[in-house]
């Protein structure tokens, strides 16, 4: 727990790694030789706590490092016992790492294709799986909605939001492949739409937490995995099929990089998102935006994140955008830099902006075949340009393979 406070989150995967093992050694993984260790009942209750209390933080840091458990479910005894129920918060936790056993394979699939074969049975049937999950959570941890008063204390608001950001999460890894690619949005809208939705959702919330209590600054480690992974989901989905969510998703997305502007430079996850930056830089051709962009005869600067999103949506309206260049040769605006540190979080946060615009702003362009100029054209009603975005920076597949670490 110190460490990944300390945002060193692999280190604090390496050591509960070790931890499970000390606790199969032991055998505290089976209800017989539990029983055989442990003969004192009380000794016995804080070992069977101690056990699941490793057993869920050994999901939560595997989830949020990508990297496999060291506890399987298949090695644990189903008839261990589980802590009493007077541990309300590590009893729903419990559960719902179960159910994250079995997400687990669309978070760490190793298949080459970017958009393995969607089960919708398996989908619906995950999710509904995680819709009761929440139905069990006590009405105590359960977030009140927005008109009822806040009665709990802070430190019970604060496992209420981490419930409620766990739900969506969750959510979203289990339709979260429907978005590898353009073509399985067109062939899964509903399942894209409510990707994109609980996306949404998740960056509201946490904006919320933000402005309303001081819960999201003093522990930010705790919740930028769940805002980092709804910011990828954003920024997936605008590109794939900008003609449906780029504009509706817009300002979540700049909700999501006005939090990311907090982000410490050596924070595990900030190099993650750093990685992600520089590798779509790497793999794009040289678009984005000026400095100062000029347009209807007023001067407007690059700085200002939702002066680049008007300038993009009169792209995606079909007119002309004077000023265009590079945002990282010659006449843009290099705030990255080639080393491989990670930026502080507001130089991320521009870049993942520049990002965003240069990708949506493509989609209003296109190329004369005669001459090589360039023209913009109106989108069409429909999907005939969906996935325009994405090929900024390669096409679905290379796009999605620098996407996937966020997740």
């Amino acid at each position: 727990m110190y460490h990944f406070h300390c945002d060193e989150e692999a280190l604090a995967w390496r050591i509960i790694g070790q931890t499970a093992r000390m606790c199969i050694e032991l055998g505290l993984h089976r209800r017989d030789s539990l029983y055989k260790v442990v003969t004192d009942e009380e000794e016995r209750f804080s070992a069977i706590k101690l056990f699941w209390s490793i057993y869920v933080l050994d999901r939560r840091w595997s989830f949020g490092t990508g990297m496999p458990f060291a506890l399987q479910d298949t090695d644990i005894d189903p008839n261990l016992p589980e802590p009493d129920l007077d541990i309300p918060y590590l009893n729903v936790m419990i559960s719902y790492s179960r159910i994250g056993s079995k997400v687990w394979k669309s978070v760490c699939s190793f298949s080459p294709l970017p958009s393995p074969t969607l089960n919708p049975d398996e989908i619906d049937y995950l999710d509904y799986q995680i819709l009761q999950w929440q139905k069990t959570i006590p009405a105590e941890l359960q977030l009140p909605t927005a008109s009822a008063p806040q009665n709990s204390s802070r430190a019970i608001h604060r496992l209420q939001i981490l419930l409620y950001l766990r739900a969506n999460q969750m959510r979203i890894l289990i339709y979260r492949p429907v978005l590898h690619s353009a073509s399985s949005i067109q062939e899964y809208p509903r399942y894209a739409s409510t990707v994109v939705e609980l996306a949404k959702d998740t960056v509201r919330a946490l904006t919320h937490l933000n402005q309303t209590s001081d819960i999201y600054r003093a522990q930010q480690v705790c919740f930028n995995y769940f805002l980092i992974s709804a910011l990828a989901v954003i920024f997936l989905a605008s590109c794939h099929a900008p003609v449906h969510f780029s504009s509706i998703c817009r300002d979540e997305f700049y909700m999501a990089l006005d939090l990311v502007k907090g982000f410490s430079t050596k924070s595990f996850v900030s190099k993650r998102l750093w990685k992600t930056i520089k590798g779509l830089k790497e793999v794009g051709p040289k678009l984005g935006l000026s400095p100062d962009v000029v347009g209807n005869g007023h001067t407007m600067s690059a700085e200002d994140p939702h002066s680049s999103a008007a300038l993009a949506m009169a792209g995606l309206a079909g007119h002309e955008i004077s000023g265009l260049g590079s945002a990282f040769g010659q006449d843009g605006m290099n705030v990255l830099g080639t080393g491989n540190s990670p930026m502080n979080g507001f130089q991320m946060s521009h870049e993942m902006a520049n990002l965003f615009e240069a990708a949506l702003g493509s989609v209003g362009q296109g190329t004369n075949g005669t001459n090589g100029s360039t023209s913009y054209v109106q989108i069409p009603d429909g999907d005939a340009l969906a996935g325009i975005g994405s090929n900024v920076f390669g096409g679905d597949e290379e796009f999605y393979r620098q996407m996937r670490d966020l997740f």
